[in-house]
């Protein structure tokens, strides 16, 4: 049985299988996808010590294509042993050999030391679990369902809608059930920044078929590698239509509380 991935090799780049498959252009992949293939590659970017991501800012410049041949580039630009600056850059080869940026990303990575039983070191100012204000996984609705018409990236994904016992609205639960690139294990950093992206229209019940709610980046602060295999993404959505945009900012934790927050912009215009 072949292997389920997101992506395959080929030779120095990578070509997007159908589980990448965004919902807003069949042609085109999600954006949780692209991301989980750019941590895959940050983790070929050595280190001079033990380093993990703090920030991780990325312009979504362009529809990331299925099908063609994906190339992913790493520039340190600023290199420590207490920081690190890393570009990213995912460029896709047209019809005629020429490459095309359609992502760029700049990661921000900070030295680790365990300073824990240390009396002089700040305790956090608040101990919120966001993942227990959602209802359990058991009882979240799974976005699959049978005869459900679904977007490819949804068949790598397990996502399950769940309502906030707190206040109204709701979260996801998200599980990768896929291979991020085939006959490779899945790295920690995928996991990390799969759930980026997901933070996008979080909150919103709806979204009308008439109108597209794009978003062109995504920044995440991070605390720490999630742990387990569910994440919880819980926040909202805020929409200016006399400007035609929208914010989402998002919580992402797992067991152990919030790991990472997110904010997400959109591009609000009719279809």
């Amino acid at each position: 049985m072949e292997e389920r991935a997101l992506f395959v090799r080929d030779g120095d780049a990578f070509v997007g299988t159908i589980l990448t498959q965004g919902s807003w252009d069949p042609g085109a992949a999600n954006g949780a996808m692209v991301l989980a293939l750019l941590g895959h590659c940050l983790e070929d970017v050595p280190t001079l010590v033990p380093m993990t991501v703090s920030r991780f800012t990325t312009d979504l410049v362009r529809p990331v294509p299925l099908g063609r041949r994906l190339r992913v580039t790493a520039d340190v630009v600023r290199e420590g042993k207490k920081i690190q600056v890393v570009e990213l850059r995912l460029v896709a080869e047209g019809a005629g050999g020429e490459a095309v940026e359609h992502v760029r990303a700049t990661v921000l990575r900070l030295r680790d030391a365990d300073l824990s039983g240390r009396d002089d070191v700040p305790a956090s100012t608040t101990d919120v679990r966001p993942a227990d204000a959602l209802e359990p996984v058991a009882e979240a609705e799974p976005v699959r369902q049978p005869g459900a018409d679904l977007p490819g990236f949804l068949r790598a994904v397990d996502m399950r809608r769940a309502r906030r016992r707190d206040r109204p609205g709701y979260g996801w639960w998200v599980r990768l059930e896929a291979a991020v690139v085939a006959g490779e294990p899945v790295r920690p950093t995928s996991l990390l920044t799969l759930g980026f992206d997901i933070s996008n229209l979080i909150g919103l019940e709806e979204v009308s078929a008439a109108v597209t709610m794009i978003n062109p980046d995504v920044t995440a602060h991070v605390l720490r590698p999630p742990v387990g295999e569910w994440l919880a993404v819980t926040g909202d959505t805020r929409v200016n239509p006399a400007l035609g945009r929208g914010v989402s900012t998002a919580e992402l934790s797992d067991g152990d509380g919030i790991f990472a927050l997110t904010s997400v912009s959109q591009l609000v215009q009719p279809r």
